[in-house]
């Protein structure tokens, strides 16, 4: 059954007898219309004419005869799609739409791909997850993943601020308080989601800071866990690097069927974390 899996990737096996879903892996959660123009098609040559949309942000074609999956998954090919994210392997990044978001702190789609592009569908111990949020609105839930990566960016207040209070009004943590002329910061109370950074009329406010910030060891499904954050930011051109000693340290220290967080917690976190050159926060 394992090498049927591995040989026949993205096929899922279906109530029906005979019948299974093919999964398409969708980069990013982004697709072209030809492309889903062709989902269309192949849905309604060899399946039941409906699509489905995982919650990895991928396409699913169900109601397909078994001995059809191979021209399915070559049309598939055909149109831009490889099928997969199943079975033991990095499954599909899923990336929230920070890189066109106006709340959006880094590039979420370009980190997916290239992600994606570098370790898509590796063999590992066990499947392994990993999702990107462009801000600390996590949107992708990023903590409830193997490896969840988050962007941030936090302000420096210039003298130049004229005290309008708009940085005061869009600040839901209360980090922000615009009193005699000036704004108050609390450095402590930011969780640095950029939001007065984007709205001061002036330009007062600069960058102080910005990048990613990862989370590891998390999962969702019937025992949820919750990722352990790093200390600090990344830069996000260094991202991609992580992830793949992460990957890397995985795929050779874990127990056959031992998810990244279990794992963790029988090395330690201190000893992932340094892995991938980085410490847990406290």
């Amino acid at each position: 059954m394992a090498d049927a899996k591995k040989n026949n990737p993205g096929v899922i096996r279906l109530r029906e007898k005979g019948k299974v879903a093919v999964r398409g892996k969708i980069l990013a959660g982004v697709m072209t219309a030809p492309q889903m123009a062709a989902v269309s098609r192949i849905a309604e040559e060899f399946g039941d004419g409906t699509v489905g949309l995982t919650a990895r942000l991928n396409v699913e074609l169900p109601g397909i005869d078994r001995r059809d999956t191979g021209e399915v998954a070559e049309r598939l090919r055909e149109a831009g799609i490889e099928p997969g994210s199943t079975g033991a392997t990095l499954r599909s990044v899923v990336a929230c739409k920070g890189t066109i978001c106006r709340h959006g702190c880094c590039d979420t789609q370009g980190l997916a791909r290239a992600i994606e592009e570098r370790y898509g569908g590796c063999d590992l111990p066990r499947k392994l997850k990993i999702s990107i949020a462009g801000c600390p609105n996590n949107c992708a839930k990023v903590q409830l993943n193997d490896i969840g990566i988050m962007g941030g960016r936090f302000p420096l207040f210039a003298d130049e601020c004229e005290g309008c209070g708009a940085c005061e009004k869009v600040c839901r943590e209360g980090a922000v308080l615009v009193a005699d002329g000036g704004a108050l910061f609390s450095e402590e109370d930011c969780i640095g989601c950029g939001d007065c950074i984007s709205v001061c009329p002036t330009g007062a406010i600069g960058v102080a800071s910005e990048g990613l910030r990862f989370f590891l060891g998390g999962k969702s499904g019937r025992v949820l866990r919750v990722g352990t954050g790093a200390d600090g930011l990344v830069a996000e051109e260094e991202a991609v690097a992580i992830v793949g000693r992460l990957i890397d340290w995985f795929r050779e220290n874990a127990l056959p069927g031992e998810r990244f967080g279990e794992m963790m917690m029988r090395v330690g976190r201190e000893t992932v974390f340094a892995a991938a050159g980085m410490r847990p926060q406290e």
